[in-house]
């Protein structure tokens, strides 16, 4: 598998493991208990929220308040609402909380006078219709669905679909079904098709199979597929996996069982597994999972380079000694550069691979081999034994890969002290220019100091960290202090290239001059 597509189903099962630990938040179960009607335990977990400092505190604090409202603890919320309005005064949750405290305040016929006819803004027409589908659903939803049809507004649009999630009336879960199965917005109907997958009863579940299987939309399939992980139900994706033949549909579902923990599912389902890629996506779930038994039993029996780096990967993921130790005994016994070079980029995932890290650079023959491990260790910000590997190693291209390695780990001084004791004229001009690659003020500054008193070759290595940190006022300064004509040429087609007002304002006055 290629490092790019490696980092792609990374970066996806990523977006699914939080999808999943988002469904499991305070503020979730909240919104649970929301639907459920019961309030005691709505306020508890948004209380848990608050305190948890939570993305979405501010939103908290407005249900909390809604549901201290509605279990007739008025104090508390009112309590609750000062608390939303010193912590986020301009939270726009701070307004709906406002408005229920009105309501509150007010009759129920005072309620129903604004719903037939007041004038209102979108905000609170879906608040009011909020509170109206908990005692009139069929006379309140459909003024709901109509207020999602011809609002303007993005977040008025996705409060009136939450309000409609919240409710249990039969109708309401009709109307999301429908916009899961018809809906032409793109989003609203993704939404709908996860939030049949949070409702999880058995006829969700069939729409869900059949939206899947009646659709080629990559979006939609992925929409479910998410669902069901939301409903916790492992056996709709095993039953999807044996009909479904596009492979990124294939590891997404294999993805999906990882972060399920359906771990023999996933044990039963590898050996039958056909492509390279399905495989590879079936050792990336079962790590997912935490299976690595299984991952330790393919690197007994599996001789396919791209499937064994995947089990490898996996266990790295796993962490700990344990863990660490079992890669080292792969390395040693390995047969292939490939085996190696899998357990080096594995290294990186976890804390406990520098020690092996540092043992392949001081042990291995492959110079090559030898220079990934040194960047791996500046990957892992081992800083002090990179700086102490520098002081003993010999080849001059592992002391050049150790720089690079400092400048990976942004260890400024570490180079710094490096320019100061070297005395090879190559490794200074290889080490100012990782310096230039940090970017740092500080380490433009320093290279600067170099100029006056360096060689023709290290001053060439300082113009060229200048261009590197896009420093043209600095190369500017150079250059009006030189005085040799060549350097001047050098750092005159520098300029050139640099796009800045300040080049281009110094070339105009330098060509005009010479007219």
């Amino acid at each position: 598998m290629s490092p790019d597509r490696f980092l792609k189903t990374i970066a996806f099962t990523l977006v699914l493991t939080a999808t999943v630990a988002l469904a499991q938040t305070p503020y979730d179960e909240g919104q649970k208990a929301l639907r459920e009607q019961n309030w005691p335990a709505a306020a508890e977990h948004f209380e848990q929220a608050i305190e948890g400092n939570e993305s979405a505190a501010d939103a908290a604090m407005y249900w909390r308040a809604y549901a201290l409202y509605q279990e007739g603890r008025i104090n508390e919320a009112e309590r609750q609402v000062r608390r939303l309005e010193r912590s986020y005064p301009d939270s726009r949750w701070l307004k709906e909380a406002q408005v229920l405290q009105m309501e509150h305040e007010s009759s129920d016929s005072a309620l129903a006078e604004t719903a037939q006819g007041e004038v209102l803004d979108d905000e609170l027409r879906v608040f009011d219709l909020g509170q109206l589908m908990q005692r009139n659903p069929d006379r309140a939803l459909p003024l709901l669905l109509d207020l999602m049809n011809t609002t303007e507004s993005e977040s008025v649009r996705k409060n009136a679909f939450f309000m409609l999630g919240m409710s249990d009336d039969p109708s309401a879960q009709q109307a999301i079904a429908g916009f899961a199965r018809d809906s032409q917005d793109p989003e609203l109907r993704i939404d709908a098709i996860h939030m049949l997958g949070m409702a999880s009863n058995p006829a969700d579940r069939k729409l869900l199979s059949s939206l899947y299987a009646g659709t080629s939309d990559l979006d939609v399939k992925e929409a479910v597929i998410q669902a069901y992980i939301m409903g916790d139900g492992s056996q709709p994706l095993v039953q999807l996996l044996e009909t479904e033949q596009n492979p990124e549909l294939q590891s997404s579902l294999l993805h999906a069982l990882g972060v399920m923990g359906a771990t023999s599912e996933l044990q039963r389902l590898y050996a039958g597994l056909n492509s390279l890629e399905s495989r590879t996506a079936a050792l990336e779930a079962l790590a997912l999972a935490g299976d690595t038994q299984t991952l330790r039993q393919v690197l007994e029996t599996e001789t396919n380079p791209e499937l064994l780096a995947a089990a490898i990967r996996g266990i790295a993921m796993e962490g700990g000694s344990d863990a660490a130790s079992l890669l080292e005994q792969v390395y040693d016994n390995a047969d292939t550069t490939e085996e190696k070079q899998a357990v080096l980029d594995a290294l990186m995932m976890m804390d406990e691979g520098q020690a092996l890290a540092l043992k392949i650079v001081q042990t291995e023959t492959d110079i090559q081999l030898r220079r990934q491990a040194i960047h791996t260790l500046g990957a892992m910000e081992a800083t002090e034994e990179l700086a102490a590997l520098y002081a003993t190693i010999d080849p001059v291209e592992l002391r050049r890969a150790i720089l690079e390695a400092l400048s990976i780990a942004d260890d400024t001084d570490g180079l710094i002290t490096l320019i100061e004791n070297e005395t090879d004229p190559q490794l200074r001009s290889s080490a100012i220019h990782v310096l230039a690659i940090t970017g740092e003020t500080r380490a433009a500054n320093y290279v600067i100091s170099l100029y006056p008193g360096a060689s023709d070759p290290e001053k060439q290595a300082i113009i060229q960290a200048m261009m590197i940190m896009d420093d043209a006022p600095g190369l500017i300064d150079l250059l009006n202090t030189e005085t040799n004509p060549e350097l001047k040429r050098q750092m005159v087609q520098l300029l050139a290239t640099m796009d800045s007002e300040v080049t281009e304002q110094y070339l105009f006055d330098l060509l005009e001059n010479e007219q």
